[in-house]
């Protein structure tokens, strides 16, 4: 019987943790996403940690794997420096434990070896995601949307076939789509959206998120909107509007709810038109993908970019049910797994 196994997700505004645990029927699985934005506190990590695991039944013996996103953080310098931090964050929150750090070429390694290749260890939590799904969807391609960001990973025959494995060379293969489905600033979405019949230049003032047009649109929920607001009021559908009315320097005594609906329309189909762009360029390359698996809490627009291009659609919720929308915590805590119950 395999040990119980934490996976982490450590992302500098979110940390997201996933545990499995034997059960007579098969793993039970606990997760969940802790808001945390690493560059305005960073000494609060561990703690952070700490709680996320206390959060999901976290036991003495269990075994962590480990992957992260945290250290493009502007907390620190190089992506080097941002490892070594997580990986002492990791060790002052679990002294006892044993840590096993996921890196891009697919293969756990120590803490040691790991400070010695960040970037391998760096932003390597889509390959996590992507080798649990080549084991279960043989060709596809993985359309994981998150919080900020879109990873799209080409599978072929079980095969991870990316042409990008660090951050810089994703963007430049369109395997990496800096949009997500709540923290984009609303003008990094569209130059222009409908006004009063004609189209307006959005202000590129941060006044708006996409998450607001999303949560405007019914697509997010108020709980699901977990960073700050722009303005500092709370992520409800009424101060949505009101932000949304910023992003073309009005306000809600100047635009009735048809605008505020064009505008987050707009903004959300910008969104959807941008990552059915890059999924173009990867099928170019790898025609003989005709399904994508979905996941995140941008899921919902993964699945309308997925099907634009004419793609069919799985959505990783059916199979991992809640813990899709921390797929990389849930991945990396399955592959451990696996890799124990093989005697790795």
């Amino acid at each position: 019987m395999s040990p119980s196994v934490l996976g982490w997700d450590i992302g500098g505004v979110n940390t997201k943790v996933t545990r499995l645990e034997a059960g007579a029927d098969g793993p039970v699985i606990r997760s969940m996403c802790l808001p945390f934005e690493l560059k305005h506190d960073p000494g609060a990590l561990a703690p952070t940690l700490t709680e996320a695991a206390r959060a999901v039944g976290a036991a003495p013996g269990d075994l962590h794997a480990v992957t992260m996103t945290a250290e493009l953080s502007q907390a620190f310098r190089t992506k080097r420096e941002g490892v070594g931090f997580v990986l002492d964050a990791l060790e002052v929150a679990f002294p006892e434990a044993t840590l096993h750090v996921y890196i891009v070429e697919g293969r756990f390694v120590t803490p040691l070896q790991a400070r010695t290749l960040p970037w391998s260890v760096g932003a390597a939590n889509w390959a996590a995601t992507a080798r649990l799904v080549a084991r279960s969807v043989s060709t596809c391609i993985l359309l994981d949307v998150g919080t900020t960001s879109a990873d799209l990973i080409p599978i072929v025959n079980g095969q991870v076939v990316v042409q990008g494995h660090t951050d810089p060379a994703r963007l430049l293969s369109g395997e990496l789509v800096y949009t997500g489905a709540l923290r984009t600033p609303a003008e990094a979405v569209a130059p222009r959206v409908p006004l009063w019949g004609g189209s307006a230049g959005v202000s590129a003032d941060g006044f708006a998120l996409i998450g607001d047009a999303h949560l405007w649109l019914g697509r997010l929920s108020p709980g699901d909107y977990t960073c700050r607001t722009p303005d500092g009021r709370p992520p409800t559908r009424e101060y949505a509007g009101e932000r949304l009315a910023r992003t073309v320097c009005a306000d809600r005594d100047m635009l009735d709810d048809s605008a505020l609906d064009a505008i987050a329309r707009a903004l959300a189909d910008a969104q959807v038109r941008a990552v059915a762009a890059a999924l173009e360029r990867i099928l170019e390359r790898w025609p003989v993908i005709t399904t994508a698996v979905v996941a995140g809490l941008g899921d919902f627009i993964a699945a309308e970019a997925a099907e634009t291009v004419g793609l069919d659609i799985v959505r990783l919720a059916d199979r991992l049910g809640q813990s899709a929308r921390t797929a990389p915590a849930a991945a990396v805590a399955w592959l451990l797994w696996y890799t124990m119950e093989a005697g790795g």
